[in-house]
């Protein structure tokens, strides 16, 4: 009965060393991302596209570390009436409109920890908090702002497993910024691919009898 014990705690303990072997040391995400940014705080939120990149450092089975960049571009809607921080309208757009278009850039360099669920082979959700610093670029003719403050994201994302080397990313997040002395809520949908690196596989001891 003692042995049948043992054996059984043997086989956990290598069930558990066979799972722990599945988590990769690292990855690194690239991918689509689509941001819905209000950046002027004008009450017009524009749909910039753009590319989202991650690296991940797995400290353990339950914990990883990131650094995220990305860039979205686009044009956002600033009101003729409430053009600040821009100069009013005329002459850099027509007379008898009610909005001016912005070219829009927004960068986004952020840092923190990844909490992903390691229960199935195939899918990996995950939940993750990421702070850091956002920088903000608009430009219209012979007119051009720029600012940059501290941002954070929280989100939510899942893995699906291609191979043990490749997996397909979606991910969801709430994207908090401070420009232009305004806070503003806006979200990120990023897609991409994952490549895993996971190491070299250690190989269970044998007990051999002389």
């Amino acid at each position: 009965m003692r042995r049948c014990v043992w054996g059984f705690v043997l086989l956990l303990s290598l069930c558990e060393i066979s799972h722990a072997q599945k988590v990769p040391l690292a990855e690194v995400f690239g991918g689509y991302a689509y941001t819905g940014a209000d950046s002027f705080s004008t009450g017009n939120r524009a749909g910039l596209n753009g590319w989202d990149a991650g690296f991940i450092i797995n400290a353990g089975k339950r914990l990883g570390l990131v650094a995220d960049l990305g860039g979205d571009y686009g044009t956002s809607q600033v009101p003729v009436l409430v053009p600040t921080p821009f100069p009013p309208c005329p002459p850099f757009c027509p007379a008898q409109v009610t909005t001016f278009p912005v070219k829009t850039r927004l960068y986004t360099f952020l840092f923190g920890a990844q909490l992903p669920y390691r229960k199935w082979d195939k899918f990996t959700p995950y939940a993750e908090l990421l702070f850091g610093r956002a920088r903000l670029s608009g430009k219209v003719p012979e007119f051009a702002v720029t600012d940059g403050k501290f941002a954070y994201t929280l989100g939510v994302g899942a893995d699906y497993t291609i191979t043990p080397k490749l997996a397909w990313r979606v991910q969801g997040d709430y994207l908090h910024t401070n420009f232009l002395k305004s806070k503003q809520d806006n979200f990120r949908v990023s897609t991409g691919i994952v490549f895993r690196f996971l190491g070299k596989e250690k190989k269970p001891r044998t007990l051999t009898t002389p």
